[in-house]
């Protein structure tokens, strides 16, 4: 996370880090978990704007998030 000498800039960064990771870990497991993905019915209703990215990135990308490694 990048800090910035103002903090609600800061705030806002970091809620929208966690927000992204919050989401892909949510498109990983459904994309992964049958159950999960039962439970979620629609993604097109959760998973909109930049969002969908999630979806369509490779499995490995997603997995390299989840488990919190490098995504170069």
């Amino acid at each position: 996370m990048y800090t910035h000498s103002d903090p609600t800039a800061s705030r806002a960064i970091g809620a929208a880090e966690r927000e992204w990771r919050r989401m892909t870990v949510l498109a990983y497991r459904y994309r992964t978990d049958p159950g999960a993905a039962k439970r979620i019915g629609d993604p097109q209703r959760i998973f909109t704007g930049i969002f969908s990215r999630p979806l369509t990135d490779p499995l490995e990308e997603l997995e390299k998030a989840v488990s919190g490694r490098k995504t170069d």
